[in-house]
Parts: structure tokens; C-alpha cells; sequence
């Protein structure tokens, strides 16, 4: 027993340094754990538990090995609680069989502890000795990365699922320069479409003079587009995660499905917009058709906010570039200029305003 207890971390930590123990349970395990000797009685069982200084999801069973520190069961505590000090533990003892060996794969061993439903999964070595715990939340975590694996790979992304687990940790818990470098790079893309649109704008100063009611509708123009594209590269991104858009049938099934779905809403909130701004703009005005400039500004701009929000990061992907901080700026920039462009367009055609 005293060699067991003395020798035991550091036999749990040695042998992490042996083989290749990567994808097994091994690699994982947590040697922070409360045991006795399948000899021990219920006083000391609970006299172990009141001196260690384990977290309460561990402290909540204690493990029982024999004098060689082969597995032979646990103990719960709600049980030692209930029964007198001078018990044999092995009276207690359940779960005998429920050991992993630490080659056992790291999904098997998170599966059986979420089937067993405890708070902790014993892991022994080939000869049965017990060297560490998988616990609850280390099993989820495990449950979590392996269910996104096989996501990916069943859609034959399993090379993009590894450069996307890398990516995602670099912009989140990686060293600051990496997110602020690549946020900055696709940021500085919509500096320069903003200033870009900026200049249309401008260059169609004398339209909006022209017509002053046309400068209420721009903002309009502008967010509904930005609102679709922000929604068709969510749906496209939780889709691509999930497993339910396969980008071997992107362009057959995907793509013809958004750009249809694109059409519709385009053309509903056309109708919708262009409806409010001719009673409430156009004919106070007598601007009959600045319902048709408005409604057919935003049918163009919805319809190419949707599309892109499917393409532009499908081809990112195809290209290995990071699609997750670069398709919003890259759509924003191209459905405000392009819708601007179409607005002014048809205010200068269908109102006779010439710049």
C-alpha cells in the first residue's frame, strides 16, 4: 500500500511519456483522486477524503485497489457517510468492472463514462493498476471534439477541421498579435470598400440633391443587405459545422437552394419597401416611382447579399483562406457598392434625374 501511495503519480506521469498515447484515454487522465486499500475500513475511507483537497466532482467517490494497486472497485461517499466507521469498505464496493486500460481510445473511454453516468472513470494500466481518472467535464470536452471530427471528415473536410482547430485557438486563446493581424487585414478590406462607396456616393452627389427623399432610403439599402449576408454566412457556417451542407453538392443543392430562398425574401421585402416608401415618399412628392427605385435597389441588394453569404465562404475554403473574420467584410464591401450603384442607377433612370 505505502509503495502504491508513494510511487503512484509519478508512475502515471512516466508512463504519458511512453508510446505514442495521443489519441488514447492515457494521454488524458488526472491522477488527482482519493483511494484505500479493498482492506480499509469506512473510517478510513472518509479519514482519506477529509485530508485531500480534491475538487467536489472527485471527492465524491473514493477507489479501492489491492495491496499492488490493481483496481478492485469505488466507494461512494453518500454511502461511507451512511455507514459505521468500523466497516469493511469491501462491503461496499461497486462498479469492479467499469476500468479503462489507458490504450483504450479517448472517445470509447469519454462514451462509457457518459453511459455509466458518474462523475469519474477509473483508467489502469496493462497489468490492472490503477493510474489515474478520466473525469466528467475532461469526457464532454473529448464528446465535443471528437462529434466536430467525424462532422467534418463525413463531409470530407477533415483537413479543413484540423487547419479550423488551429485557427480557432490562434484567434481565441492565442498570442495577441494573431487575431488582431488577421481581424485588422479584412477590416482594412471594408476601410477601403468604405471609401470606395464613399466616392460613388459622391459622384452621385447631384441625384441625391436632386431628390433629397433618395437620402432617406440609402441607410436602408445599405443594413438590409448587410443583415441577409450576415445571416447566410451564419446558417452556411452552423450548416458546414453540423454536417448538413456537403460541399461536394455545394453548387447542385446549396447554392441554387440559397440563391432561391434569396429570391424570395429579396422579393417580399422589395415589395414591403418599395410599398412604404411610394406612400410615404413618392407620392407626397410626386415621385411615383421612387417605390420601384427603392424596391428594386433592395431586391438587387438581398439577392446579392444571400448568394455571397454562401460563396464567398465556400470559396475561402477552396482557396485555405480563414473564412470565419473574412466573408462579412469582403460581402459588406460588395453589396454596398453594388446596391448603391443599382439605386442611384434607377433614380437616375426611371425619376429623369441626370448627374
Amino acid at each position: 500500500m505505502n509503495t502504491y501511495s508513494t510511487n503512484m503519480i509519478h508512475l502515471a506521469t512516466s508512463m504519458v511519456a511512453e508510446g505514442d498515447l495521443s489519441d488514447s484515454i492515457g494521454s488524458l487522465r488526472r491522477t488527482d483522486f482519493a483511494f484505500v486499500t479493498i482492506d480499509a475500513l469506512v473510517g478510513d475511507a472518509l479519514k482519506k477524503v477529509r485530508e485531500s483537497e480534491l475538487p467536489d466532482e472527485v471527492s465524491n467517490k473514493v477507489f479501492v485497489v489491492d495491496g499492488s494497486g490493481k483496481y478492485q472497485g469505488f466507494v461512494r461517499l453518500s454511502r461511507l457517510l451512511r455507514s459505521d466507521n468500523d466497516k469493511p469498505v469491501s462491503e461496499l464496493v461497486e462498479g469492479r468492472d467499469i476500468a479503462v486500460t489507458e490504450a483504450t481510445h479517448r472517445e470509447t473511454a469519454a462514451r462509457q463514462l457518459q453511459r455509466l453516468d458518474i462523475s469519474s472513470l477509473p483508467i489502469t494500466d496493462s497489468n490492472g493498476r490503477m493510474t489515474g481518472i478520466l473525469r466528467f467535464d475532461d469526457a464532454m470536452d473529448i464528446l465535443d471534439e471528437e462529434v466536430s471530427e467525424d462532422i467534418y471528415k463525413k463531409a470530407g473536410l477533415g483537413k479543413i477541421y484540423a487547419k479550423d482547430a488551429v485557427r480557432s485557438e490562434l484567434l481565441t486563446s492565442g498570442p495577441l498579435q494573431y487575431p488582431i493581424g488577421v481581424r485588422l487585414m479584412f477590416l482594412m478590406v471594408t476601410l477601403a470598400g468604405g471609401l470606395v462607396v464613399g466616392g460613388l456616393v459622391d459622384f452621385f452627389e447631384d441625384t441625391l440633391a436632386a431628390v433629397i427623399a433618395l437620402a432617406i432610403f440609402v441607410p436602408l439599402v445599405m443594413d438590409m443587405g448587410g443583415n441577409v449576408g450576415t445571416q447566410s454566412t451564419t446558417i452556411f457556417a452552423r450548416g458546414l459545422a453540423l454536417g448538413h451542407i456537403n460541399l461536394d453538392r455545394f453548387w447542385r443543392k446549396h447554392m441554387i437552394r440559397e440563391a432561391v430562398v434569396g429570391v424570395c425574401m429579396a422579393a417580399i421585402i422589395a415589395v414591403v419597401a418599395g410599398t412604404i416608401a411610394y406612400f410615404w415618399q413618392g407620392a407626397p412628392n410626386d415621385l411615383p416611382l421612387l417605390g420601384v427605385v427603392v424596391g428594386g435597389a433592395l431586391f438587387f441588394s438581398v439577392l446579392t447579399a444571400a448568394i455571397l453569404g454562401f460563396l464567398l465562404p465556400y470559396i475561402m475554403l477552396k482557396i485555405g483562406v480563414d473564412h470565419a473574420p473574412g466573408a462579412d467584410p469582403f460581402i459588406t464591401t460588395i453589396k454596398d457598392f453594388t446596391g448603391l450603384a443599382v439605386y442611384f442607377l434607377l433614380a437616375g433612370s426611371l425619376l429623369g434625374i441626370t448627374t
